[in-house]
């Protein structure tokens, strides 16, 4: 049941004074994309928005995971006592380690995205069911992290992020001949009619390291911008695989690294958020 609706000053704010209450419950963001904050105990357990993948998507589009795998587990998840974390590290698809560390990697990404949103209102509510919930965090931790990200990202693309956002970017006429494989995946999805966050979704990355990343190809002439903007209350339309670039691009042949299969005891440093 909603407890609270208001137009908010601060997110923040908000998330902090529900941490002194030690509130568990969700708050549902209303705004461009909005979203929804879980938490419990007054610290962030989740968090989602149409602004940044989660780890379905992550896991999906990146080819970890097939769509038939995420399914089943999903569903024994949900009609089973064990979490999502537990049925995935039983299937041998992924370590509950590195579960844990591809929710953290969400939250912080999807808080990142809905600092830079156009919020309209919030609305306490009681707890929402979510697929997955890995370590939890004070707000104010994310709140510091969130602080970095825009203030890293804006000296690099030298204007506003939500500028950034709503851009729909393009390869460069000129091109060199040889690019970093990252760069290459980001130029083949970066087709003209997607924005930063259309290309985080196609790909499976998260938002934040996909406009990091386009802030420095600009930088080295790589993108040119257009300059009409997508609309802001559209939701990601991107595609589940990423298109191939048009031919005759000078891009080099290789594609999208895909996350490894798991094998037991092996690592994914890409994974790897500092907690």
């Amino acid at each position: 049941m909603s407890r609270h609706t208001t137009r908010p000053r601060s997110l923040s704010s908000l998330l902090g004074e529900l941490h002194e209450q030690r509130f568990s419950g969700t708050v549902l963001v209303s705004g461009s994309p909005g979203g929804r904050v879980h938490l419990r105990a007054g610290r962030i357990a989740a968090a989602d928005t149409p602004g940044a993948p989660g780890p379905e998507t992550i896991l999906r589009n990146t080819g970890r995971l097939e769509g038939e795998e995420w399914e089943a587990v999903a569903v024994a998840a949900a009609t089973g006592e064990e979490p999502l974390s537990a049925v995935l590290e039983s299937r041998g698809l992924l370590a509950r380690p590195e579960f844990d560390i591809l929710c953290t990697a969400t939250v912080f990404d999807a808080a990142f995205a809905l600092a830079f949103s156009e919020l309209e209102s919030w609305e306490i509510a009681d707890a929402v069911s979510v697929a997955w919930m890995g370590p939890t965090f004070s707000p104010r931790r994310v709140t510091t992290d969130t602080k970095r990200r825009l203030a890293v990202l804006e000296g690099m693309w030298g204007g506003h992020v939500a500028d950034l956002a709503r851009f729909v970017v393009r390869p460069a006429s000129d091109l060199p001949s040889r690019i970093p494989d990252r760069y290459a995946g980001l130029l083949r999805a970066a087709n003209g009619r997607r924005t930063p966050r259309d290309i985080a979704f196609s790909l499976g990355r998260g938002t934040y390291a996909v406009m990091l990343d386009l802030a420095r190809m600009y930088t080295l002439g790589l993108l040119q911008r257009d300059q009409g903007t997508a609309p802001e209350t559209r939701p990601s339309t991107a595609p589940r695989t990423p298109e191939s670039h048009a031919s005759g691009s000078p891009l080099p042949a290789s594609t999208v690294t895909k996350l490894p299969r798991r094998t037991p005891g092996a690592q994914h440093p890409h994974l790897t958020v500092k907690r």
